[in-house]
């Protein structure tokens, strides 16, 4: 009897160990949901998929699809296994934000080669500014080989316009090379539908931001927004938020990361906004959807 209370308590213990275990893998390890969005209702469908400590967003409407940054290295599986999942066929619109290895190792070891592809957005960048990263120079070889296969490959020009379906986006950055600090190279651009607004500023910093606050004003507003820089205290100023008045802020970052991120600063800011805040960390990927009237989260 003894003995099988003490193998009952050991198989208590060895489930509960499992299940903490299992709450720390990082979030690149688990298989993202894929949720159920009602094609007769939504128009517009952004999927900011979890991929640990990066960026990686799909936008599908009308039948096409754009891809924005494909996470760090080692993502590119799980990036395309997703897209295939959501019956993606072609990426239309494959937009590298700028180029750390969080935002484009999955597009260099894999994605850009699962797909063909339709038009390459990236900064553009002097020959003295140039990353000379393993990463990067990959890339540029996958996008070489994408424009022999017919893509094309196009410099980020702030106020150019894309149709994507019915919805169409207009670069908003960036306005000028930083020089020191990639990120506020970062290619940003609002998404629009109808009523409906969706703000991506890649890793934008602050000077990044106060510079399309000066060119775009009031033309920044969205209902969503994704934080940039991973929710850093670097990004998503107080200023900045007022101006776009989102509804919801996304955060995309690894479970436990090293970085921080997101910041207590940030989380303060929105919480003093009455800005929602949903964050891949914790929610795992998140979808949003739009009719060009409204945007909600799609769950299970």
């Amino acid at each position: 009897m003894r003995k099988r209370k003490q193998q009952r308590t050991f198989l208590i213990l060895a489930a509960v160990v499992a299940l903490a275990l299992a709450s720390y893998l990082p979030q690149w390890l688990r298989a993202p949901a894929q949720p159920r969005v009602n094609a007769g209702v939504a128009q517009l469908t952004l999927h900011f998929i979890d991929v640990g400590q990066g960026d990686c967003t799909l936008i599908q409407a009308g039948g096409q699809s754009m891809l924005i940054d494909g996470g760090e290295r080692g993502s590119e599986e799980l990036v395309t296994n997703y897209l295939k999942a959501q019956n993606v066929e072609r990426l239309d619109y494959v937009v590298a934000t700028h180029p750390h290895s969080d935002h484009i190792g999955g597009l260099a070891y894999g994605v850009l080669e699962a797909f063909p592809v339709g038009t390459i957005i990236a900064p553009r960048l002097s020959q003295t500014h140039m990353p000379t990263t393993q990463t990067y120079e990959r890339f540029l070889q996958c996008v070489a080989q994408c424009k022999q296969e017919g893509a094309q490959a196009v410099f980020a020009r702030a106020g150019d316009t894309y149709e994507l379906g019915p919805a169409r986006f207009q670069l908003l950055g960036p306005l000028q090379e930083d020089g020191r600090n990639y990120n506020n190279d970062s290619v940003a651009l609002r998404l629009s539908l109808g009523e409906v607004g969706v703000l991506m500023t890649g890793d934008a910093e602050q000077p990044a931001e106060k510079r399309m606050l000066a060119e775009w004003g009031e033309a920044l507003r969205a209902q969503l927004m994704k934080a940039g820089h991973h929710g850093s205290k670097t990004s998503s100023t107080e200023q900045f938020l007022r101006a776009v008045q989102p509804e919801s802020v996304v955060i995309s970052c690894g479970l436990y990361n090293t970085y921080g991120h997101p910041s207590p600063e940030v989380l303060a800011r929105c919480k003093a906004l009455g800005i929602s805040v949903c964050r891949t960390d914790i929610d795992g990927t998140l979808v949003f959807a739009s009719d060009g009237t409204t945007i909600w989260r799609v769950t299970e």
